[in-house]
């Protein structure tokens, strides 16, 4: 069965939106702290909340089996990672 375009730029929302937005809210929080600056933190809660409406889009994009194949692609991505750590 072939995807279309749609479908794949829903999986890629779906399956960077969490890292994306948390990884900016620690980064700009990291920032904040730093620069004694409350706008980054700011900024950070506006691109976490940015990685939300990522994740609507992806699901409207995708559909349901879209959401089923970025579970299954994250768990094994995640599997991955855990195997990569537990061997050194």
């Amino acid at each position: 069965m072939k995807f279309s375009v749609k479908f794949w730029i829903g999986i890629v929302l779906l399956t960077t939106n969490q890292p994306l937005g948390w990884g900016a809210m620690l980064v700009c929080d990291a920032i904040a702290i730093n620069k004694h600056n409350e706008s980054f933190f700011h900024l950070g809660i506006a691109l976490y909340v940015l990685s939300w409406g990522m994740l609507g889009l992806g699901a409207l994009l995708a559909g349901p089996e879209g959401i089923r194949y970025s579970r299954l692609l994250l768990k094994k991505v995640w599997q991955y990672f855990v195997r990569l750590f537990k061997t050194q």
